[in-house]
């Protein structure tokens, strides 16, 4: 796995690289590049970027199956230390579709897969996805996560009512639309304070098996002995 060519910029330029070569004594995540114009993936990313900060990890790749070379462009811009891939022959995908048997298209599959995968020299560690069906009663059957979500502390001041209003809203329009294409958080109508809210809810509801994900971070080592990982 890993033995084909992926452009990645270096520089300001696209370079080609052998993954498998690229990514060789080196400890990296990888993760597909997709929704990245929305805002719960953004914040999500903004985990990922603290990943990177906390823990020795080596890069977090973001690969891009599409001729978007734009992606590379969005992403720098706001995180610069994210080492974006383009993998136009979607070679990625389609082994890691084998590998994981997943019965969905490939097309689905790179347009819509989340997912988080550890390596270590090109071997897994550890793999972590975002159902791609029934996503709401997957969400609704982790405890541990609206539990979270309920006790965190809102950067609005938001009591836990509101935040209950709010998930019950995202609720009601999972029924009548699918708010897992990413498209309802920016058009859901919310007052001010719960639009700020639903900014904070987003990388929780849209990415709840990879958002603070305590699995991952329990095989990483932290960069400092001293550091104690973030808790809600």
């Amino acid at each position: 796995m890993f033995d084909f060519n992926v452009e990645i910029l270096h520089d300001n330029d696209l370079i080609h690289v052998n993954l498998s070569n690229y990514i060789k004594n080196k400890t990296v995540l990888l993760c597909p590049g997709i929704n990245s114009m929305h805002y719960p993936t953004l914040d999500y990313y903004n985990y990922l970027h603290d990943l990177l900060e906390s823990y020795k990890l080596d890069e977090i790749l973001l690969i891009n199956h599409t001729d978007d070379l734009f992606f590379h462009m969005h992403i720098g811009s706001h995180f610069p230390n994210f080492t974006t891939v383009t993998d136009r022959k979607q070679n990625y995908i389609k082994e890691l579709k084998q590998h994981k048997k997943m019965q969905s298209s490939q097309t689905e599959l790179a347009t819509k897969w989340a997912f988080q995968q550890l390596l270590h020299d090109g071997k897994e560690q550890g793999f972590w996805q975002q159902p791609l069906s029934e996503q709401w009663n997957s969400f609704l059957q982790k405890k541990d996560v609206i539990k979270s979500i309920l006790q965190a502390k809102s950067q609005v001041n938001t009591p836990r009512s509101q935040i209950a209003k709010v998930l019950q809203k995202l609720h009601k329009t999972q029924e009548t639309s699918d708010i897992y294409n990413l498209i309802a958080v920016n058009w859901l109508k919310v007052s001010a304070d719960g639009w700020a809210l639903l900014k904070e809810l987003g990388p929780w509801v849209y990415y709840f098996n990879l958002y603070k994900n305590s699995e991952l971070e329990s095989i990483l080592p932290p960069i400092d002995k001293n550091y104690h990982k973030y808790q809600v």
